[in-house]
């Protein structure tokens, strides 16, 4: 998802999109990487921050954090009650106790920030930089260009395949599916999921065969994307943010 500025653009959407894809990647990167949890929380506290001065609904980042919180809190939960020696409290339920560890606690939090940073910052990312130049880039780092080319048609088809389940969901409700049980609702919505995957399938099946038709070929070099080269002052900005980012892992690995 990419949104059009008119007007003003705020300064992080001003910035060289090759430059804002190497550096915010690499801090997706570093965030991984870190190994204590305060250095984790604050570069998410600097993402909620950058997020903050730019021109969007909170509503969504809190959309594109729902799946992951859950993961994260499952993970979470799994470390907390599994993981470690030093027990640090007891939950009773039904008569069975479920000890709680200090390792897991630590372990857990931190990689419940790392995954929220982690989205945070690919938000960021997905919402300032065009995703022809996220992919351009990429190409310019090597990436395999199969890998490439599957991300770039994946991009253009999900909104497809949005489009296609929302009007069978439409046509269901049209013809008095909304009045049934919960349960029947459900197996409906596995029923619109299955008809939007066979569509999907039998629509790349086409996709690849015309693409071969056309001479399509993984390995061939794609053209340039980027006609110019990167700003002065762009470099400047990039190559700042990653003595930062070098710095900020430094610091965790000597602390």
């Amino acid at each position: 998802m990419n949104l059009d500025i008119a007007g003003n653009p705020p300064s992080i959407h001003r910035i060289d999109g090759r430059v804002k894809t190497c550096i915010l990647l690499a801090a997706i990167f570093v965030s991984v990487l870190l190994r204590h949890w305060y250095l984790v929380a604050g570069q998410l506290f600097v993402t909620i921050i950058l997020y903050a001065g730019m021109p969007f609904s909170w509503n969504i980042l809190f959309r594109r954090m729902v799946l992951p919180f859950g993961i994260a809190w499952l993970v979470f939960l799994d470390l907390l009650f599994t993981q470690g020696h030093k027990v640090i409290g007891v939950i009773t339920i039904l008569n069975l106790s479920f000890p709680l560890y200090q390792e897991g606690l630590d372990t857990g939090f931190l990689i419940f920030l790392r995954i929220l940073t982690a989205v945070s910052t690919a938000t960021i990312l997905s919402l300032s930089t065009p995703m022809a130049e996220i992919l351009a880039t990429l190409r310019m780092l090597k990436i395999p260009g199969i890998i490439i080319d599957l991300a770039e048609m994946i991009y253009r088809y999900v909104f497809l395949l949005k489009e296609t389940a929302e009007a069978t969901r439409r046509a269901q409700l049209s013809r008095g599916v909304g009045d049934r049980s919960w349960f029947r609702q459900i197996q409906d919505t596995g029923v619109i999921a299955g008809n939007v995957l066979i569509k999907a399938l039998e629509r790349s099946i086409r996709i690849y065969k015309a693409m071969l038709s056309r001479g399509y070929d993984e390995t061939a070099a794609a053209p340039d994307y980027f006609s110019q080269k990167v700003d002065l002052a762009d470099f400047l900005i990039g190559f700042g943010l990653g003595i930062a980012l070098l710095s900020l892992l430094l610091f965790d690995y000597i602390e």
